[in-house]
């Protein structure tokens, strides 16, 4: 298992793909940060399977499907997976609630003939507490996510799941950006990464982005 491999989102891959349109800049970003994209496979089932330009990229190879195998092995996994699924879901929801956050999120309530695995309703942040879990149990150290409350549910997890030797770091779209202006031997010139920063609908974050350029690469 690479250890440059990251999970990734909906959210994510839509902005920094422009919705399809520049699946090619997908591609650079992820290339020249040697980042290796995998998907949990109920987010590449019940969220990015009516995208054309993700299945291409999962035909292509470029991104990889996960299978629940990988991280549930057996019955006991299974179990813990599923209790840990409730709880933090759980969780989430009453830090929503006691925040008095706009976003609200209802209890959990599968329907009959449905799991966990199964069970999509629009809203709920499921694929978020998917992706988590799945990080923790494949120890992958990296989630590229546009969504707020995966920092909240990595902080729940981090409590339920502790280990003193594995740590996950949680980016952006715009995080990658930054790196990439901060690298010397990036494939991108200037202009190109101007360009994906007004395309990601960032301008706000050109000057900044220009100034770090400029810092790192002198004959900019």
């Amino acid at each position: 298992m690479s250890k440059k491999e990251a999970i990734v989102d909906t959210c994510f891959f839509n902005k920094l793909s422009n919705n399809g349109k520049n699946i090619e800049v997908f591609k650079k970003v992820l290339v020249d940060l040697d980042y290796k994209p995998v998907v949990h496979p109920y987010i590449a089932e019940k969220e990015l399977d009516v995208f054309p330009h993700f299945n291409k990229l999962v035909e292509e190879g470029f991104i990889r499907k996960a299978e629940y195998n990988e991280f549930i092995e057996d019955e006991d996994d299974a179990e813990l997976y599923e209790q840990y699924f409730q709880e933090l879901y759980e969780e989430m929801r009453e830090y929503l609630e006691i925040k008095g956050a706009q976003k609200r999120i209802e209890k959990l309530a599968i329907p009959k003939g449905q799991t966990i695995y199964t069970y999509r309703r629009a809203g709920m942040s499921l694929g978020d507490v998917h992706m988590i879990l799945m990080a923790f149990f494949m120890r992958l150290p990296i989630i590229l996510s546009e969504d707020g409350d995966i920092e909240f549910l990595r902080f729940v997890a981090e409590r339920k799941l502790s280990s003193n030797s594995y740590n996950l770091d949680i980016y952006n779209v715009m995080d990658l950006i930054m790196m990439i202006a901060q690298k010397e031997d990036t494939t991108f010139s200037k202009k190109e990464l101007e360009k994906v920063v007004l395309e990601v609908k960032e301008r706000a974050r050109l000057s900044e982005v220009k100034q770090v350029w400029n810092e790192i690469h002198s004959n900019a």
